[in-house]
């Protein structure tokens, strides 16, 4: 949908990321994760290996023990939000032109109309944040937002969120390459 660039950011060469899918699922935080970090290259650490879950709801305790780790970097992907879109098309009259010039011509001229009665459309919208942080400078260096109608799966649907992301970040020149 939409990202933001620190002002004059250079792609980053992070020595050591910590990658972070915020879910209370394990097992999508773990898939999220582990996908996250192959896209990323071999400086990317999936936080469920190594982050403690203690420290989970402890922010500063969490923020000491990822600075002692000699993480210099993190990319934190959240699910934002999920909520129903309606999209209401109305419905519409046509009508079919016939002849007027007799009685014949005009008689049955309401069977000559067409009617469309529209429809209701109801869609499921997931969005998702990604943030990408220099931990050494604590500070937001990059930030986009998804958004997903009606995903059909769920691992699925954090697979393409995590290849966007990527891409995008990529693409912004976000993260140095290898």
């Amino acid at each position: 949908m939409n990202s933001w660039k620190e002002p004059g950011l250079t792609p980053r060469r992070f020595n050591k990321v910590l990658v972070v899918f915020i879910t209370r699922d394990a097992g999508l935080r773990q898939a999220a994760e582990d996908h996250l970090a192959r896209r990323l290259g071999t400086r990317a650490v999936p936080a469920y290996k190594v982050f403690p879950d203690s420290l989970l709801q402890n922010k500063e305790l969490a923020k000491a023990w990822v600075k002692q780790q000699g993480f210099d970097g993190a990319v934190i992907l959240h699910p934002a939000k999920v909520e129903q879109e309606t999209t209401v098309v109305p419905g519409q009259v046509y009508a079919v032109p016939l002849s007027h010039g007799d009685m014949w011509g005009y008689w049955g001229t309401g069977y000559g109309y067409a009617y469309d009665p529209g429809y209701v459309e109801q869609d499921q919208v997931v969005s998702v944040e990604a943030n990408v942080y220099s931990v050494a400078e604590d500070k937001l260096v990059w930030a986009s937002r998804t958004k997903t109608y009606n995903p059909e799966s769920v691992p699925k649907f954090v697979d393409e969120i995590v290849d966007a992301t990527v891409a995008e970040m990529k693409k912004q020149k976000v993260i140095a390459s290898k």
